[in-house]
């Protein structure tokens, strides 16, 4: 039978197809939902970019994935001269994970057969969606935009808003359950990384400081980290709580975003960069403190969803783990599980890491084996852009 021109939906059916093809192309979907994007107004995105034209600015794909047409407004939106993004691969308006997870998808859609990939791609709705672009800086610019991926692998993307901010959301579906009578709504997550971070040595500066001088680091703090997640890994990655002078970042949710057998790998190339940019930040602070951000990550299930009425959560004992990892962080290195230690030796080069095994008495948890990880790495380890 032959195929026409389809578009790229979720369908009931994707969990009983071939899983090679099925996991690419869910690395693909994901990006088709709303994800649940960071609370605060970037502050690295000028005023100019909050309105768009009421014409759709439109970037067109060869099946190489090489940009063939684009708009001359969205070349200036993202500093780009007219015409020079021509010729680009639209990768490189991508974030590293978010270009490792679209290569990998369209390697496997490339080698699918046509019944394959007709069956894969079915008929359905675009949908628009908050996502991330990366401008001619290398700076995360948030917008909202529709993906047509024909047959041909041909495709088109209608940039039909670029946006100031990224709006508070939820991931998709449970926005339905805020503001309303307290429920029980879940979602089962069988292995997250959950990265918790906490400014060390805080206690003795905030005593010499007024109030205002604490809330304003907190948000440089937030900030700093913030932008790291978009320009690194939206939505693979995401902030997804601050409490106090803690960060949560999630990895690999499936409710926002997953990049099968990539866990280890995006969670300690994105915490080592939220590390190193933190602590760059802190020198802003004076050289009179020891301030430093420790990091602990912890992999395995979670639950989350909305029980309050009020906000989407997340539960269950990983989370604690990653909070009792993160007291025993030395400066700068991260704490790890054994379990994402482990999955951390088959993703990652030993080349671009040292790890030093360790045992420690944690609160609630009694003697746990754990390990320190020095990352050496300045890039996304085993990323492959390759489409051949």
């Amino acid at each position: 039978m032959a195929c026409t021109t389809k578009k790229l939906c979720v369908h009931t059916q994707l969990a009983d197809r071939p899983a090679s093809l099925t996991e690419a192309v869910r690395c693909f979907l994901h990006l088709m939902r709303k994800p649940a994007p960071p609370l605060a107004v970037l502050s690295n995105i000028k005023a100019t970019r909050a309105r768009v034209a009421k014409a759709q600015l439109r970037v067109s794909c060869n099946s190489e994935f090489n940009i063939t047409e684009v708009h001359p407004e969205l070349c200036r939106l993202l500093g780009y001269e007219p015409n020079e993004m021509v010729g680009m691969s639209i990768l490189g308006l991508m974030s590293p994970v978010v270009a490792d997870a679209h290569a990998s998808m369209f390697r496997q859609l490339k080698r699918a057969g046509a019944g394959e990939r007709c069956q894969a791609m079915q008929t359905g709705h675009l949908r628009c969606r908050d996502s991330i672009v990366l401008d001619a800086d290398r700076n995360p610019v948030p917008c909202r935009l529709t993906v047509q991926l024909r047959m041909d692998l041909s495709s088109e993307l209608v940039f039909n808003e670029i946006q100031g901010k990224v709006s508070q959301s939820v991931p998709r579906g449970f926005g339905q359950y805020i503001r309303q009578e307290p429920g029980l709504h879940l979602v089962d997550a069988k292995e997250v990384a959950c990265i918790m971070t906490d400014l060390a040595n805080t206690t003795s500066f905030s005593i010499q400081q007024p109030p205002r001088v604490m809330a304003e680091l907190l948000h440089k703090v937030y900030v700093t980290a913030n932008a790291v997640v978009e320009r690194e890994a939206l939505p693979y990655v995401y902030i997804h709580e601050i409490v106090g002078d803690s960060l949560l970042l999630l990895c690999n949710a499936e409710f926002m975003g997953r990049f099968p057998g990539r866990t280890a790998a995006i969670g300690i190339y994105v915490a080592s960069k939220v590390q190193k940019a933190v602590d760059e930040m802190l020198r802003s602070f004076g050289s009179d403190h020891d301030m430093y951000l420790r990091i602990g990550i912890a992999s395995g299930p979670l639950c989350a969803g909305v029980v309050d009425g009020r906000s989407f959560r997340v539960f269950g004992s990983t989370i604690h783990l990653s909070q009792r990892l993160e007291s025993m962080c030395p400066r700068s290195q991260i704490a790890c599980c054994s379990r994402f230690a482990a999955q951390l030796r088959e993703e990652v080069d030993r080349d671009a890491m040292r790890l030093s095994q360790c045992t420690a008495e944690l609160k609630g948890l009694g003697q746990v084996d754990y390990t320190v990880v020095d990352f050496l790495g300045t890039q996304l380890p085993g990323q492959n852009l390759e489409l051949a």
